[in-house]
Order: C-alpha cells, then sequence, then structure tokens
C-alpha cells in the first residue's frame, strides 16, 4: 500500500512541472547578411620570377621560410641560375677575345699608318730632288737628259699624290675597322653586363618591410626548394601586417542589402574563436563565379577592420555578419520553437490551464531567431 501511494505521488509531481518554455521577448533586432572571408593586408608586394631573356622555367636553389618578418632589401628567394652564368661565361670570352682584337688591330694599323708616313716622306724627297733636276736650264744638257728629267719629276710627282692617298684611304678604313670592331665590344659589354643583372636579379630581395606569405599554385602547392615555377607565376607576396583588412564574398541575392558604411561583425577561425568589429569600405564592381569548381555567383567587399589584433594573419579566414538595419522593438522566438503544420508556422503556447496551438505571422527570418508580426504577445510562454 506504502508502495502505490509512493508512485502515485511521483506521477502527481511529474505532472505539475512546467515544460520547458521560451517566453516572447521585446528587443532590437539587426538584420544581417552572412558571408565568408578571408584576411588580407592592404598594402602587399607581390614577388614572382623575374624577366630574363630565353628563361621560362625558373628552378627554385633556396627560399626564406614562410611567416618570416623581414626588411627592405632581404634576401627572399633564389632561382638557379646556372644557365645565365653559362651564357655569361661564353659571352665574357667573347668580349675577351673582342677586346683583344680591337687592341691588336689598332697596334697594327698604327704600324700601318707609320709606314705611310715614312713612304710619303720618301716621296717628298724625292719630288723635291725630281722637281730641282726638272727645272735646271743647262744647254749643255742634251734634250733626251731634259726630257728624261721631266719624266721623272712627273712619275715622282705621281708617286708622292698616290702615298698621300693611300695614307688617307688607310686612315679612312682604319676608323670604319676600328668603329666597327669598338661596336662588337660594346655589344658584347652590355650582354655580359645585362646577364651580370639578370644574375643578380635571380637573387630576389625584398622591396618593402612585411612578412612573407607564400602563395599556392593552380594545384594548391606551395613553392619549395628544387621545385621549377614558370615566368609570371607568383610566389609569395610581402605583407604589412600592421594594416589588414578582410576580403569577403558575398552572394548574389544579397548583392542589394549591402553598401558601404556598414557595420560588419567578423568572427576569425582558428585555435581560438577571435571577434573584430568593422565596416565595409568599398564594394565590387562585376560579379564572379566563387570558385573554378564552385559557379556560385558572388562579388567581393573590402572591409576596413576598427581595431587591430597581433593575432591576424593574413590567409585567416573569417565568418561575416553585415548588419544591413535594426528593427526596433520587433517580438522575437527562436527559430527551433516554431514547427510547421500545413505549411504554416506555429507554436506550442503554454496556458495556466490548458496550452493551445497558435499560428504566427512571421515577418522575417534572422539567423537563429524569427520576427513575429502576429500571434503572440510579449510574455507568452512558448514550449520548447
Amino acid at each position: 500500500m506504502k508502495k502505490l501511494i509512493l508512485a502515485f505521488a511521483v506521477v502527481f509531481v511529474a505532472g505539475c512541472e512546467k515544460p520547458l518554455s521560451q517566453e516572447v521577448t521585446i528587443e532590437d533586432v539587426e538584420l544581417v547578411v552572412n558571408a565568408s572571408g578571408e584576411l588580407e593586408s592592404k598594402q602587399t608586394a607581390i614577388i614572382a620570377p623575374p624577366s630574363v631573356s630565353r628563361m621560362w622555367q625558373y628552378p627554385i636553389k633556396q627560399i626564406a621560410p614562410e611567416n618570416t618578418k623581414v626588411k627592405k632589401g632581404e634576401f627572399l628567394i633564389a632561382f638557379d641560375d646556372k644557365k645565365v652564368r653559362d651564357r655569361m661565361i661564353d659571352k665574357q670570352a667573347n668580349l675577351n677575345r673582342a677586346m683583344k682584337e680591337l687592341e691588336n688591330k689598332k697596334l697594327k694599323e698604327t704600324e700601318k699608318e707609320q709606314e705611310l708616313i715614312l713612304a710619303i716622306a720618301e716621296n717628298e724627297m724625292n719630288f723635291e730632288k725630281a722637281e730641282r733636276k726638272a727645272n735646271i736650264l743647262d744647254n749643255s744638257r742634251s734634250d733626251n737628259d731634259r726630257k728624261k728629267s721631266i719624266i721623272d719629276f712627273t712619275i715622282a710627282k705621281n708617286d708622292l699624290f698616290l702615298a698621300r692617298k693611300k695614307l688617307d684611304f688607310h686612315r679612312s678604313n682604319n676608323r670604319l675597322n676600328i668603329k666597327q670592331m669598338s661596336a662588337k665590344v660594346n655589344r658584347l659589354t652590355s650582354e655580359v653586363n645585362e646577364l651580370k643583372q639578370d644574375i643578380a636579379r635571380l637573387n630576389v630581395k625584398s622591396p618593402i618591410d612585411g612578412m612573407i606569405i607564400y602563395r599556392t599554385n593552380w594545384e594548391g602547392e606551395k613553392p619549395a626548394a628544387g621545385e621549377n615555377v614558370q615566368f609570371g607565376q607568383p610566389v609569395m607576396e610581402i605583407a604589412v601586417i600592421e594594416q589588414m583588412q578582410l576580403k569577403a564574398q558575398v552572394a548574389e541575392p544579397d548583392s542589394g542589402k549591402v553598401a558601404v558604411g556598414q557595420r560588419v561583425k567578423v568572427i576569425l577561425d582558428g585555435t581560438q574563436e577571435i571577434v573584430v568589429e568593422g565596416t565595409i569600405e568599398s564594394l565590387g564592381r562585376v560579379f564572379r563565379d566563387k570558385s573554378f569548381q564552385d559557379k556560385r555567383r558572388i562579388f567581393d567587399v573590402i572591409i576596413a577592420l576598427n581595431s587591430s589584433d597581433s593575432r591576424l594573419r593574413p590567409g585567416m579566414t573569417a565568418r561575416v555578419d553585415i548588419i544591413t538595419d535594426v528593427l526596433k522593438d520587433q517580438m522575437t522566438l527562436p527559430t527551433s520553437v516554431v514547427n510547421i503544420i500545413d505549411g504554416k508556422p506555429h507554436v506550442t503556447r503554454l496556458g495556466t490551464v490548458s496550452d493551445d496551438i497558435v499560428e504566427l505571422t512571421i515577418e522575417a527570418v534572422n539567423g537563429n531567431k524569427v520576427i513575429v508580426k502576429d500571434g503572440l504577445a510579449a510574455g507568452d510562454s512558448i514550449a520548447l
């Protein structure tokens, strides 16, 4: 009998316990657009293989570790310069040979010019001697001697003219030859200097102060020593981490709700969740596919962060709540208490005597809450 009474008491108490409930509350509701994004630096420098003649594949010989802070002018990455160095050695050998040929040519042409000058001096002496003999008036000389003197004078005159022409021709021809050989030396010197500059450019230095962030290739792989990269392919970027912003992707259907200046809540993923406030700074001008695999249309939004945090790093992913409007004094309920009956929203309202099923008129759904337009009153208790 005692057991029966105890069991009845337990059932009675259980029946008197109030079921779990949620009160209808009046509050200001922030309408949000959900998006995702990634942190990036406002100021970055993209590092890619330098432009080197006849080079399209760039083997990485050495690379600075990712997330390293560097100063302007410090080492970033070295590409293998063996091919360029071999070409420079060949060009240097050609240059040395051309310079030696030019030097020998100048010495040879100087010697030749001295010979021609001496020949002119000798012909001038012969000319003067022949001229004196031709101008001698001596009746004792025969006609043949006088004719011979005139002929000798004419020959000496012609020889002197020819010697002078030879010197003029030699000097003109020598200037042309020296000019051509000097041009060859200058061209080879320029090529050697350019190859030396290419070798220097293959050892890339940082253009700004910042942090090294590796860039992935089209297969999602980061660069490493021993791998090849294509000309124009970004290898890394130098990011100024003191100046961070968020680049978010907003779905095309939400584009009309978003505007510059709207307040944003940014939740950064990581071992520790970081929450920062921000403001929309600019909107993208065009729509694009989210990715090569994901064809959903989105547009980019740049969000300026209101505060900085030493834990922030470029590439960190984030969830974004863009606050598009604030509705004052709205009745709200969690979406979990709303049931769909015959395609319409209903809730169970708890009463002092009995409970009743109430059909709702919902104005909007905002995240995990519904805004109730009609059907309930503030303070109503709704069964969970």
